[in-house]
Order: structure tokens, then sequence, then C-alpha cells
């Protein structure tokens, strides 16, 4: 069972890196996804060493380097750009 919970666990690791390297948006997400479940955990009294993985794998989000936060910025600056286009019926 644990050899079980340990491939599971890469997998997730490996799920949330991937998507984090795909978009700043994903990895917007992928953070706060990871920071709900931090907090189901929590209401739930889960094992504190759970706790903490989830917790370290939010921090490791957040440290996204500047060019996702740059390409966020472009991203949400053409979002509004086309939001701000005329419909055309």
């Amino acid at each position: 069972m644990a050899a079980d919970i340990q491939a599971s666990l890469a997998l997730s690791r490996a799920t949330l890196r991937a998507l984090a390297a795909l978009s700043p948006a994903l990895s917007m997400a992928a953070e706060t996804a990871l920071e709900e479940e931090a907090e189901r955990a929590a209401e739930r009294n889960a094992p504190q060493r759970m706790l903490e993985i989830v917790e370290d794998l939010r921090l490791r989000l957040q440290q996204a380097p500047a060019e996702a936060k740059l390409a966020l910025a472009l991203e949400r600056a053409l979002i509004d750009a086309a939001d701000a286009l005329p419909r055309v019926a």
C-alpha cells in the first residue's frame, strides 16, 4: 500500500508541475486547488505530514519565475482587450 501511495503522490506532483508550466493561469488554478485541499485536510484532522506536503507544493507553485507572472499579465491584458472589442452580430 505504501508504494501505491508514493506512486500516487509522484504522479500528482508531476501533474501539478506540468500544469504550472503550461500557463500562469493553470498555475494559479493549481495553487488555489492546493489551498482548498489544505483547508479540507485541516478540517478532517489529517496527519500533519499530509498538511506539510500540500503546503510545500503550494509554496513551490507560488515561487513561479518572473516570466510566468509577466505572461499572466500579458494574458490578462489580451483578454481585457478582446472583451473591449465591439460585438458584431
